[in-house]
């Protein structure tokens, strides 16, 4: 038996080639020594990418059923990304991972179809940094100062983080809220971007007030020697818990960002990388990060390459 994670040392020499372009860290918090305490990750590089997708998000007429089944006709008649594609390039060379979005009064909903041959699920502490021991599926919410992000595995395990911008906390001179930020017991700070005087605070112990998830399976969970067809996912976001990061309530025309990211770990690589991350978290494996909108680099934490996703009244 491998040890508890809040006992485990990760290797300071190997925690850089985990973050995004292998950029400096210094860390951990207390509770996910895993995570560093802080963090430089990479810029929007200047190079062209690929167009940031736009989205049509429909609307449902009564409330769907949070199962994971994805079984309803509101999700047929939803539009569906493309599969997404590598984090650095939006080349597709993985199993197959789209997602869709519905929304009413109340939620905000959204699907994920994942391919997966192999469905495994291991990670089962709440808010555990779940894609470096499992595939997961994660959606980043932006709002006004803060943005959101939450992921979950294949056995319906969960993490979140709230991120808060410091620059305009600064601007206002809102001193309370910038010490109440550096008191929260668990964050990470991501330090100031290109262009910027100061950067941003996680706090990794923030839930989102009534959020809903489920995940379903199709195969046989944690069994390599059979072939599955993969998972599904089914999230409902409430805009009233939204509002805590800054987004508005929902109406027609109003455009948001969002981005969905996937991780896919390869669980017959046996390449060093494998061993030294082993050897750094337990049960950890090497993954690669794939996402909706094609970020350039390592880092999904760019929320101005996000899709950009416009409400309709558009019946799903």
């Amino acid at each position: 038996m491998s040890k508890p994670l809040d006992d485990r040392a990760p290797s300071a020499e190997l925690r850089p080639d985990f973050l995004s372009d292998g950029h400096l860290s210094v860390g951990p918090s207390p509770r996910f020594p895993e995570v560093p305490r802080w963090a430089t990750v990479a810029n929007v590089p200047t190079r062209d990418l690929p167009a940031i997708p736009t989205y049509t998000c429909r609307r449902v007429t009564s409330p769907l059923t949070i199962d994971g089944k994805l079984d309803e006709p509101e999700w047929d008649r939803a539009e569906w990304s493309a599969p997404m594609g590598r984090i650095e390039t939006g080349i597709v060379d993985a199993p197959a991972a789209s997602v869709a979005l519905l929304w009413d009064e109340t939620y905000l909903y959204v699907g994920f179809r994942i391919a997966d041959p192999d469905v495994r699920g291991t990670a089962v502490r709440h808010h555990e940094q779940l894609y470096m021991l499992d595939d997961d599926a994660e959606v980043f919410v932006n709002g006004v100062g803060r943005y959101y992000e939450v992921g979950v595995n294949p056995i319906n395990t969960i993490y979140e983080f709230r991120w808060t911008w410091l620059e305009p906390l600064i601007a206002r001179q809102d001193h309370a809220a910038i010490e109440a930020l550096f008191k929260t017991r668990d964050f990470v700070y991501y330090t100031a971007r290109a262009g910027e005087l100061a950067g941003r605070i996680g706090d990794m112990n923030w839930e989102l007030p009534g959020l809903r998830h489920a995940v379903a399976i199709e195969g046989t969970l944690n069994a390599p020697h059979d072939r599955d067809t993969g998972w599904t996912v089914e999230y409902a976001l409430p805009w009233s818990g939204l509002a805590q990061i800054g987004v508005p309530s929902p109406q027609a025309g109003q455009q948001l960002r969002i981005q969905a990211y996937r991780a896919f770990h390869n669980r017959d690589e046996k390449s060093a990388r494998a061993e030294e991350m082993a050897r750094a978290w337990p049960g950890a494996t090497p993954y690669e990060s794939y996402t909706w909108s094609t970020m350039g680099n390592g880092n999904v934490h760019n929320p101005e390459r996000w899709p950009v996703i416009t409400l309709s009244d558009e019946p799903a």
